[in-house]
């Protein structure tokens, strides 16, 4: 399921009672148990209204759901042409938002039954529809919504986030190993030292002047 819409016919109940189930199913409303979760389903857009009354003044706790698929097409596609897929698909299906992407072959489309969800990933064809995830959208994802869509107004505004390249880069694994540190070789200079001989001459790197044997060189 996605996120919730005040136009979806499909309403979560945790703790609808008999008296409500009865009263609410007096407006065509269509109750269904699943683990424990009632799920109710409104026939008409007109009948929503009605049934939050009814659970409202009995003090049920509910959500109105909605059930979101990735579309994926082969050819390029405006939004009016993936509604009207749909439509043609889904009889008297509910849209409640819907959106093309910018490379224009794949979008999202949200309905409000279950029933209609399930015959939209049932298809085959040019068109396909998924179950949503965001693993699925195309990166880099835009934001460039188009249409006019009662549900649009509930779409979580992160449900996608670029994230940052980071600053750092590392190294794991065997690639380790392949990097080798660069190593700055130091060449250090022998230092001449001037040293004197017994008869006073200076020596340097070994010569001599004057009388006495090479004084030996320190380096």
């Amino acid at each position: 399921m996605s996120q919730t819409s005040d136009n979806s016919r499909t309403f979560r109940v945790v703790n609808l009672t008999d008296a409500v189930k009865t009263q609410i199913t007096a407006l065509k409303a269509v109750v269904t148990e699943h683990e424990s979760i009632n799920y109710v389903e409104v026939a008409t857009v007109a009948d929503i209204a009605a049934v939050k009354t009814a659970l409202d003044a009995a003090e049920m706790k509910y959500k109105q759901c909605s059930y979101s698929t990735f579309v994926r097409f082969k050819d390029q596609m405006t939004l009016e042409q993936l509604n009207t897929h749909a439509t043609d698909l889904c009889e008297n299906v509910n849209i409640l938002y819907s959106r093309v992407d910018e490379n224009n072959h794949t979008g999202k489309l949200v309905v409000d039954r279950l029933e209609d969800y399930n015959k939209l990933k049932s298809n085959t064809g040019d068109v396909s529809f998924y179950r949503f995830s965001p693993m699925n959208v195309p990166h880099p994802q835009t934001r460039n919504y188009q249409g006019n869509n009662e549900g649009a107004g509930n779409t979580n505004s992160n449900e996608w986030q670029t994230v940052g390249a980071s600053g750092r880069s590392t190294v794991r694994g065997r690639y380790t190993n392949a990097v080798a540190p660069v190593q700055t070789q130091v060449v250090q200079t022998p230092v001449v030292r001037a040293t004197r001989g017994r008869g006073g001459a200076v020596s340097r790197g070994g010569a001599t002047r004057g009388r006495g044997r090479p004084a030996a060189s320190s380096v």
